[in-house]
């Protein structure tokens, strides 16, 4: 895109100057403890060792706000830097003149950079100007007949910018065509919220199918949406940043982190975008937000989501494998921590997950997730009036004396494209899980179930150990 077509109509002008960086001014970490450790990473690379995904072979994708703002195309990252030693850039905007971003190095240093990454080893990736992303090459475009966004070629994108100041149908159509790209092309895309407070930016904090990301210490736009499917709860997740375009990056790179670990274990099911998300959010820890709550109609905490970014858990969850739901009572038990892809549901039927709880057990917390992709079906141009969107419904049920016998819990938003359950203190015993839908969809489905020693089977152990340490005291 030529500088003369970037400014070629006052419409176009004035959007593009609300593509701003969402981190201007702040600090880049929120805590002095390491977001590594914080996020889980620290512990896995210690268990899983040499043999830990590293990102090696997935493509990624870089979109990048103009930082410039003036004859410049400032969006690009510095490849002669140490943490990109090795990395091959492809700049699929191709703007010129075109400037290196400090603000395109430093999330790229979170995504995939060898310094700060979570995925040290991704070396391909792909960079876009933001403004050509989201107005010519897969969101909203001026020319008409509008064609539909371009093909990509990665496995995680991620967004740290926002825009704000467009038009209802503009941005409804912008967010759609985002969602569509993701749905089609079957990638991961983290977005980022402002800092500080406001309302939930109109791009692309609005999408469905992307992972929304904030802050862990709260200071983000937070809330519900209110264009092209009102209602629906942001942000997804939190990660320990000072800034949400350094948050953003740090869950596209447990993303990647992910993506590569199922690559190498050959779970292919598992990389499909609902999964790759449900994942992701089953693993997020609440215990750093003592009022993080939820309700069966809205299925994720108003400031933080799902939680915060655990990447150890989201590890376990994925390694632990897929456990196929049944339309009948499942013969055998999943594992305590698992996932499952379907690529469809039939509104006749239910499926179903048990979940065994052994004597001297106890679940100390239980996180469910469901998530599934908004769907756009026209081939030009409508993207604002095509949104079909499944309403599926979440439940667990206490089957230790009859199937289905209690219901524990369900989740069951009728805007939100993401249903979830998190439960304490569950005894030992049989758990089902229960997934239903309105309409024929794919879906990612995810649990983590954290077993601990029962109290009084801790305190027997205690009490059986006592005489043998005071006899070898005494001898």
């Amino acid at each position: 895109m030529s500088k003369q077509i970037r400014e070629s109509t006052g419409a176009a002008c004035s959007i593009l100057f609300v593509l701003i960086l969402a981190c201007f001014f702040l600090p880049q970490v929120a805590s002095a403890q390491s977001v590594k450790d914080q996020v889980g990473y620290t512990q896995l690379a210690a268990e899983v060792g040499i043999g830990l995904a590293t990102g090696a072979g997935i493509r990624v994708g870089l979109v990048e706000a103009d930082t410039d703002g003036g004859a410049n195309f400032s969006y690009f990252v510095d490849p002669t830097l140490p943490t990109f030693a090795g990395k091959t850039f492809t700049d699929i905007s191709n703007l010129s003149p075109r400037t290196v971003s400090g603000h395109a190095n430093s999330v790229g240093d979170q995504l995939f950079g060898i310094t700060n990454s979570l995925a040290p080893g991704v070396n391909s990736i792909d960079v876009y100007d933001a403004a050509n992303f989201v107005f010519v090459k897969q969101g909203f475009n001026f020319i008409a007949p509008k064609p539909n966004p371009d093909l990509t070629n990665v496995s995680v994108m991620n967004h740290s910018y926002i825009g704000n100041g467009i038009t209802i149908p503009d941005a409804t159509e912008i967010n759609a065509r985002l969602d569509y790209t993701i749905n089609r092309d079957n990638f991961t895309s983290t977005v980022a919220l402002n800092n500080g407070a406001g309302a939930i930016p109109q791009i692309y904090g609005q999408s469905y199918n992307s992972i929304v990301v904030g802050r862990s210490d709260g200071s983000h736009s937070f809330g519900t949406t209110t264009i092209g499917g009102t209602g629906r709860t942001k942000p997804d997740i939190v990660a320990p940043q000072g800034s949400t375009s350094m948050a953003t990056p740090v869950v596209g790179s447990a993303a990647i982190l992910l993506h590569h670990t199922a690559q190498l274990n050959s779970m292919s099911e598992a990389r499909n975008s609902e999964a790759i998300k449900a994942i992701i959010m089953a693993g997020a820890t609440k215990t750093e937000f003592p009022s993080w709550s939820n309700s069966s109609s809205v299925p994720l905490d108003s400031q933080f989501g799902a939680g915060e970014l655990n990447v150890y858990n989201s590890y376990k969850i994925l390694t632990s494998g897929e456990f196929n739901g049944s339309i009948v009572r499942p013969f055998a038990s999943s594992a305590l921590q698992g996932w499952d892809y379907a690529d469809s549901l039939d509104p006749a039927d239910t499926l179903f997950w048990n979940i065994t709880v052994d004597p001297g057990q106890t679940i100390s917390e239980a996180s469910i997730l469901l998530t599934w992709n908004a769907q756009y079906q026209d081939a030009f141009g409508n993207f604002n009036n095509t949104l079909t969107l499944a309403n599926m419904d979440l439940r667990l049920f206490d089957s230790t004396l009859t199937f289905l016998g209690t219901q524990l819990a369900v989740s069951q938003s009728t805007v939100d494209n993401v249903e979830h359950i998190y439960l304490k203190n569950l005894a030992a015993g049989s758990y089902t899980i229960a997934v239903n839908t309105n309409l024929s969809s794919s879906f990612g489905l995810a649990w983590n179930f954290t077993a601990v020693p029962e109290p009084h089977t801790v305190a027997l152990m205690a009490f059986g150990l006592l005489p043998a340490f005071w006899l070898r005291r005494r001898s």
